[in-house]
């Protein structure tokens, strides 16, 4: 999914985001008396934070298999990928997850538990957290998930980001998440939203290695919010209508510097994607042709010479 704002906003620091961090900064600082908490109001929370904790843990150290369906977290990304997750058949195409997936995975759910935490303290106003969510994006399609917190009636969604991911896509706002979404972030949000009723509030994300937080307030027009609608309708129909597979991505001629190399690149979508064997059984991550860089970047390409690149 992939819109790109007409008018990209500048970011602009929310209030939401000046109460966590006055928080974090008084926290860091030891002023624990400055915090407008009273002490059983914050052992109520600590105890709250530490249950939400251990159920995260036990999810997913227990976690057993499930068969695919639709949910709210992967409405939105691309239909070829949740085409073939529909599959059975390219089970033996599929990539294995890395052995830290599982530590992302705890990691991200204790981001979430601390940012819930810090935005308790910080006295925003919460009306609703972890609310189960049924979108109806047609007449007999459902699709369910679970909301991370409602502030002021909005819902926002919790992140933990890389800290490249933290600073080139969401530090520039929503439109940068729009215009290239290839974890489908909009789709879900919205579909949190309009499940309910509400209004998409955006993403407070935590950057995994400074703990640096931002508040990314979503300000999409309500025109392309029904296109976010029309394509998540569409995915839904080719899951549902177990339509042919439709490889959505082509490689594309890579050039370095304003000159061709010879090679063929994928794009970044297909390189996080599991099943890029299916659609690529020749694939290469290798380092950037003709980079002289110390520590090229990587990318995923499905024609590579080796001999046009100078990385070691």
């Amino acid at each position: 999914m992939s819109l790109v704002s007409r008018n990209p906003p500048k970011y602009i620091m929310s209030i939401l985001e000046l109460q966590i961090r006055t928080v974090l900064e008084k926290l860091s600082n030891n002023q624990h008396a400055d915090l407008d908490v009273d002490p059983d109001t914050l052992e109520t929370y600590i105890k709250e934070a530490t249950q939400e904790f251990e159920g995260a843990l036990r999810k997913q150290l227990f976690r057993e298999p499930e068969p695919f369906r639709l949910r709210m977290s992967n409405i939105g990304r691309p239909s070829c990928q949740l085409q073939l997750d529909n599959t059975d058949t390219v089970a033996q195409t599929k990539n294995p997850m890395p052995y830290n997936h599982i530590m992302r995975m705890m990691l991200g759910d204790l981001s979430e538990v601390l940012v819930n935490l810090v935005i308790k303290l910080s006295g925003a106003n919460i009306t609703g957290a972890k609310t189960k969510v049924a979108w109806a994006l047609d007449t007999d399609t459902v699709i369910e998930g679970e909301d991370d917190i409602e502030i002021d009636n909005k819902v926002y969604d919790v992140k933990s980001a890389s800290p490249w991911a933290y600073d080139n896509k969401w530090s520039r706002g929503w439109s940068s998440i729009a215009s290239d979404d290839n974890f489908g972030y909009v789709g879900q949000l919205v579909g949190y939203a309009y499940g309910q009723n509400k209004e998409p509030g955006g993403w407070i994300v935590v950057n995994k290695s400074t703990g640096e937080v931002s508040v990314i307030e979503f300000g999409m027009p309500v025109r392309d919010i029904k296109e976010v609608i029309k394509e998540c309708q569409q995915t839904a129909a080719l899951i549902k209508e177990n339509k042919p597979f439709n490889r959505c991505f082509d490689d594309q001629e890579e050039e370095f510097n304003g000159n061709k190399t010879g090679n063929r690149r994928l794009p970044a979508v297909c390189g996080f994607c599991p099943h890029i064997r299916h659609c690529w059984p020749d694939a290469q991550l290798k380092p950037q042709a003709r980079s002289k860089a110390k520590n090229p970047r990587m990318y995923w390409y499905s024609h590579y010479k080796e001999e046009n690149s100078n990385a070691v």
